[in-house]
């Protein structure tokens, strides 16, 4: 059945039934199952932190748990199934001695099993902790695993989808997050670029340019982004909004890392600039 299930997900075929079913049977579900798979636990990473518990957002009566949530955190940034108990002493209690730290992290693998709601959710054996990927769908694992730049357009802009954001944007100060955070980025701003510049080579401006838009509203500061629209702005004869694009481009890098756009970005504005110039109904834009 899982087999037949994920076929039928991933083609819109009863869905709400088939997931039904899913839960019923409690099937567990096959490696390339599709994001519609009913899982006990989501957990979205990417431009916001939240865990859904059979659906509905975990909510709290009384104290957030950050530490609890914290090494919940620790899990997915690791990315590796079993990650050494070690790696989460250091990250978390790196204050702590050794054994203390220990203890402490086995008393909130017990409170992050009882908060998700299922002890198989959270394994702790060996010298290791690990999430059950079966039990929980993660974003940010599903976009890097998913994520293939030799897919047909529309499977590709569907994995893109998944990058709502930053990873885990509310811990961008904390030292084990930056490293997937970058890794994250960086997959999204190079599949994202390629795609849009696909489409530019194809002649299809407006998907182009739609696409670019989306990679702006995801990550602002992302300057191949602005680079892409200004580009199919400017092929689309669409010269003032080629020019409100770089003047986004230059508040954007100015007021939130304090620079200048690239040498690039420049010598393609100051080209839209010439054309304006020999564009006397346009001629306005250049104030």
């Amino acid at each position: 059945m899982p087999p037949m299930f994920s076929l039928a997900l991933r083609e819109g075929i009863k869905v709400e039934f088939v997931q039904r079913l899913i839960r019923m049977f409690r099937l567990k579900p096959p490696p390339d199952a599709p994001d519609l798979w009913p899982r006990p636990i989501r957990i979205h990473t990417l431009g916001r932190f939240e865990v859904e518990i059979d659906d509905k957002p975990l909510e709290f009566s009384r104290k957030v748990p950050k530490k609890t949530l914290a090494l919940l955190k620790a899990l997915i940034a690791y990315r590796h199934e079993d990650v050494p108990e070690q790696w989460l002493c250091d990250a978390l209690w790196g204050d702590e001695e050794a054994d203390a730290a220990k203890q402490v992290l086995g008393v909130t693998v017990m409170r992050l099993r009882k908060l998700l709601g299922r002890d198989e959710a959270v394994g702790q054996q060996g010298g290791k902790v690990r999430l059950d990927r079966q039990a929980c769908w993660v974003d940010a694992w599903r976009f890097e695993a998913a994520l293939d730049e030799s897919m047909p357009p529309d499977r590709l802009r569907e994995v893109l989808d998944l990058y709502a954001g930053t990873f885990l944007p509310e811990d961008d100060g904390v030292q084990w997050s930056v490293a997937t955070r970058e890794r994250i980025r960086g997959k999204f701003i190079h599949a994202l670029a390629m795609h849009g510049q696909a489409l530019e080579a194809a002649g299809d401006l407006d998907d182009a340019a739609r696409l670019y838009i989306r990679g702006i509203d995801a990550d602002v500061v992302v300057e191949a982004f602005h680079r892409g629209l200004m580009r199919c702005y400017r092929r689309m004869g669409r010269l003032t909004e080629a020019v409100s694009a770089y003047r986004r481009l230059r508040q954007t890098l100015s007021a939130v890392l304090g620079v200048k756009p690239s040498a690039e970005s420049e010598a393609i504005y100051r080209e839209i600039m010439d054309e304006l110039a020999m564009a006397p109904d346009q001629g306005a834009a250049r104030h």
